[in-house]
């Protein structure tokens, strides 16, 4: 005899939604990771690959970040196209402005090109570090909703 619960009818589509959040932000996290590099040293991908990787990058970087936003407790509580649209402009403004930084190193440590893969790399993570503080930030401090998301030790030291 099985000690199994019985399943609900939402649980297998909840379960695929979540994994499917999951894998997309991680994608989205990764092609950020590679245009940080890419954006600063278009060479060092180049030398792997041959074709221009800049869309490919920046599409799974836009759609994975507005996944990964999407997916936050925080905006359960909201219609689907706000759901959609507020994290569409949030990736797009994250994306945009981390480019914008790219390209200002470029254009100021033209030279330096291991200084500037350097800093583009390090910043890139900073960023995407911060992304995700802010996200537990309104997840755990902002949000209305019953079920606040899990503290996390890591993001608990940002507060006083």
């Amino acid at each position: 005899m099985s000690n199994r619960r019985p399943e609900s009818a939402e649980e297998p589509e909840d379960e695929f939604v979540k994994y499917f959040c999951q894998i997309a932000s991680m994608q989205g996290r990764i092609a950020y990771c590679l245009m940080s590099l890419y954006s600063v040293n278009p060479s060092i991908l180049n030398y792997f690959i041959s074709t221009d990787l800049h869309p490919f990058l920046m599409w799974n970087m836009i759609y994975g970040i507005t996944v990964m936003i999407i997916s936050r407790p925080c905006l359960k509580s909201l219609m689907p196209v706000h759901q959609f649209s507020f994290s569409l402009l949030g990736s797009l403004a994250f994306n945009y402005s981390s480019l914008l930084w790219y390209q200002w190193l470029n254009s100021y440590l033209d030279e330096q090109t291991i200084l500037r893969t350097i800093l583009g790399y390090i910043s890139g993570r900073v960023m995407m570090v911060h992304l995700l503080a802010f996200l537990y930030h309104i997840d755990t401090r902002c949000s209305n909703i019953g079920d606040r998301s899990r503290r996390l030790s890591a993001f608990e030291v940002m507060y006083l």
